[in-house]
């Protein structure tokens, strides 16, 4: 299940992600603000993204499980007020020919997915799940809402906080936009516990699997937003993740909508939909 939860299912696609900081290579000014180092930027880039209202950003994953290479590559769109999310995975290559990709809205109590795979089964483009109703049984929808939820740039930044080897790399661009780069890497174990217990679990199913000391890059700009991270995570040489995620918008007006009532059908629990 590890190697499926991190790739993505046949009829949904998933994606990781995270975030990061920022710093300037220049000497530090106590009054503008400027991080005095590598450690202070994560601290700053978490209060900032702490105020975030909403953010956009584009996906892309791979994942090497024993001899099964695995790619996706999505948008995600997040309103923080509801905590509405919006997924779209045009693009997946996981093993199943043809598969047309997948959307994953995720608002309040519900979720919603669409794959025109699932059409065989449900003969609606949209399933609709209360995720109050879940069982511990459904471990693989679980894992789809935790890797739905994983682009949020302030948890990831919550994690990179317990780096102890994080550095400054350099100024550069980051389409366009003037940022400062940070490597490190960190222990999960300690990571996790910058996290909430909901989202400490959600981070255990994602980055488990792959290894106990991921290795980091993130991109912050002068506002302390986060326009870029990559992470890699690895257990040995049969088990690989890297993830990348480059954040295009903060705080804009962004539109996440549920399904029409007469596309979606409304299940009790998701026992015999291939998610």
């Amino acid at each position: 299940m590890a190697g499926r939860c991190a790739a993505g299912a046949a009829a949904l696609a998933l994606v990781v992600s995270l975030a990061g900081c920022r710093a300037n290579a220049n000497k530090p000014s106590a009054a503008s603000g400027t991080p005095r180092t590598a450690a202070e930027a994560l601290d700053q880039a978490v209060k900032r993204l702490g105020s975030v209202t909403s953010y956009q950003a584009s996906v892309s994953l791979s994942t090497f499980v024993g001899k099964e290479r695995r790619r996706l590559a999505g948008e995600v769109t997040s309103r923080s007020k509801d905590q509405a999310l919006e997924y779209d995975v045009p693009f997946t290559n996981t093993g199943w020919e043809g598969d047309p990709g997948s959307s994953e809205i995720l608002l309040g109590d519900k979720l919603y997915i669409k794959n025109l795979k699932l059409l065989e089964f449900i003969h609606k483009p949209w399933i609709g799940l209360s995720l109050s109703a879940l069982k511990p049984a459904d471990t693989d929808v679980m894992a789809l809402v935790a890797q739905v939820r994983q682009p949020d740039p302030l948890l990831h930044a919550r994690m990179f906080t317990a780096s102890k080897d994080v550095h400054t790399v350099g100024r550069e661009k980051t389409a366009g936009t003037p940022t400062t780069r940070y490597q490190g890497t960190f222990a999960l174990s300690e990571a996790l516990t910058k996290l909430s217990p909901a989202e400490r679990t959600e981070a255990q199913l994602i980055y488990g699997p792959f290894g106990t000391t991921p290795y980091f890059e993130v991109w912050i700009d002068d506002q302390r937003l986060i326009r870029k991270i990559n992470l890699v995570n690895r257990r040995g040489t049969k088990r690989r993740l890297n993830t990348t995620v480059n954040y295009s918008t903060f705080d804009t007006p962004v539109t996440i909508t549920p399904p029409a009532p007469k596309d979606v059908k409304n299940l009790n629990h998701p026992k015999g939909i291939p998610v």
